[in-house]
């Protein structure tokens, strides 16, 4: 039902809820996950017109993509780490982008099954609202979405 399952990684501990939700099901359904990090680029194009100016291969804009990067590879490597402990089939995927954005496009391309993604306790007024990425990966994806919550308790 489920063979490949995308799960969106950030550093916030709803993240590391929706990882836990994704290895079950990853784990009872035999299927392959895929482990993503966005790159998130939004704020880059929001910064002074000094900033923004910087050519893209500037020093300062290659420090800040290589922080990026690592910080990627360090969020993906640790779900990957506990994928292969449990045996099941992963894929690791680092892009830069809008994260909502390259969230549904990669799932799409890519043929997922379902994506697995936290999702900040705000009301659902304030979620449409706001606009934030779970709710426009919910909105826009066209496979399931299971939008994990904080923990309430």
């Amino acid at each position: 039902m489920y063979e490949k399952i995308l799960v969106p990684v950030d550093e916030g501990e709803i993240a590391d809820r929706a990882v836990n939700h994704a290895l079950e099901i990853a784990e009872k359904f035999d299927s392959e996950l895929h482990v993503m990090y966005v790159a998130d680029n939004r704020a880059s194009n929001h910064l002074s017109k000094s900033v923004s100016e910087l050519s893209l291969d500037a020093p300062e804009r290659r420090e800040l993509d290589e922080q990026r990067k690592q910080t990627g590879k360090k969020l993906t490597g640790t779900v990957v780490d506990r994928a292969n402990e449990r045996g099941i089939a992963n894929k690791c995927v680092i892009i830069g982008g809008n994260p909502a954005e390259v969230i549904t496009e990669y799932a799409t391309q890519e043929g997922m099954s379902a994506i697995v993604i936290g999702a900040k306790g705000r009301s659902a007024v304030g979620k449409f609202l706001l606009g934030d990425v779970a709710g426009k990966v919910a909105r826009h994806a066209k496979m399931p979405v299971l939008l994990v919550r904080p923990n309430q308790s």
